[in-house]
């Protein structure tokens, strides 16, 4: 168990006067190591993993080595976690609960938060951390909220404050109140989008006929697809339109629930235009979670993304290769060759003297498993899946070892 011991620094903002890891990474670790020598007389370096998110909000759980030490713990490779305190886990009170009451006691990881004098061997949740984890949370709470009230300030002023513009448009400067113009070859592109669309032809064939003419597609996209076609076409700020509140809490809202107002930049198309095209497209809706493969498989022979089927949600098929829905292999198949992959390629290779018994965690095979932590697994060590009708080709990701 002490051969598995792991460290976890965090911090918001990076320090930019240090040309490595900040201060404060230094300074939590430092921590780490102290109590750890006290706790484990005799500990060595070889002993002990350092995970470090250095600029990232505890508030989020989309962190590299976050996820990279809860990969590991959930296949069985960490046994004991120190952290200086909970904040530096994590800011949300019901995702640190979460982990202290459930995910942590089920796969038998000890977590240690130091400052706070816990230690999940020797005391349980008490109402004292409770509170703290609360409180963690009420204070991102309060900052989110005086910032919010700022930029919704600007934003009702007309001031544009995002840092990215949209496609046709450009910043005369970089700064936040610098005004947004027009660029005007693509304008043009945005202009022509808008007049297929009112033709009567959807996004991908609006797509193919960009691609097909070698229409530049922006600075971040290397060629034309369905979903930013239908970005542009559903963004009313080329109508001269300012546009906000589109997000909360990092998921898009609905458009009825969007602040639109009279903005400070000039008009690509007509409202009218706007209006008519909107209207003949189909109106999206996602149905359902996105199953756990999301992002990372492809097929074999058109290359594209895999979905999960209509009629059946247990199947990963693709809807490019031919009309309809062609299966490729069901959800659960797949997880269970991805895990024998893994333990192969990885475990061998870090426990050589295990052999043949070198194993994962035996509760990543229940049914049961939460699928958040098999898609946690799955997209820290798989880069791609390249499924075709008869072989399976997996892309690894080298550098999560």
């Amino acid at each position: 168990m002490y051969n598995n011991i792991a460290f976890y620094a965090r911090i918001s903002r990076p320090d930019k006067r240090s040309q490595s890891v900040s201060n404060s990474i230094n300074s939590q670790l430092g921590i780490l190591r102290d109590a750890a020598s006290a706790l484990i007389p005799g500990i060595k370096d070889n002993m002990v993993q350092v995970f470090i998110d250095d600029g990232y909000s505890g508030r989020s759980s989309r962190r590299p080595a976050f996820r990279k030490m809860l990969a590991k713990a959930v296949l069985g490779r960490i046994g004991i976690i120190f952290v200086k305190d909970f904040s530096r886990f994590s800011r949300e009170h019901i995702l640190m609960s979460e982990f202290l009451e459930q995910v942590f006691p089920v796969y038998g990881i000890r977590f240690i938060s130091v400052t706070d004098c816990y230690d999940s061997a020797s005391n349980g949740l008490d109402i004292a951390s409770s509170f703290k984890s609360l409180f963690n949370e009420y204070y991102c709470m309060d900052i989110s909220h005086k910032v919010k009230s700022v930029l919704a300030a600007k934003n009702e002023a007309g001031s544009y404050c995002a840092a990215n513009v949209p496609f046709g448009y450009i910043k005369v400067s970089g700064k936040d109140n610098a005004p947004v113009i027009i660029n005007k070859e693509e304008a043009a592109i945005v202009y022509r989008i808008f007049t297929l669309a009112s033709e009567g032809l959807n996004c991908r064939e609006i797509a193919d006929i960009l691609n097909k003419g070698g229409y530049f597609a922006g600075r971040k996209c290397l060629e034309w697809d369905a979903s930013y076609i239908w970005t542009i076409i559903n963004n009313p700020f080329y109508t001269g339109r300012h546009v906000w509140h589109k997000y909360e809490s990092g998921r898009r809202l609905p458009k009825e629930c969007w602040k639109i107002g009279t903005g400070k930049h000039d008009a690509i198309i007509s409202g009218g235009l706007y209006d008519s095209v909107n209207h003949k497209m189909p109106k999206s809706s996602r149905k359902g979670r996105r199953h756990i493969f999301h992002g990372i498989t492809k097929c074999k022979t058109c290359h594209k993304a895999l979905c999960a089927g209509r009629r059946q949600k247990d199947f990963l098929c693709c809807c490019h290769c031919r009309p309809g829905e062609l299966k490729k292999i069901q959800t659960d198949t797949l997880f269970a060759i991805c895990l024998e992959k893994i333990n192969n390629e990885f475990l061998k290779q870090s426990c050589p003297a295990k052999g043949q018994d070198a194993i994962i965690n035996p509760l990543l095979y229940s049914s049961s498993c939460n699928p958040s932590y098999k898609e946690l697994l799955l997209h820290n060590f798989i880069k791609k899946i390249e499924i075709g009708s008869s072989s399976i080709d997996i892309y690894w990701n080298f550098h999560c070892l």
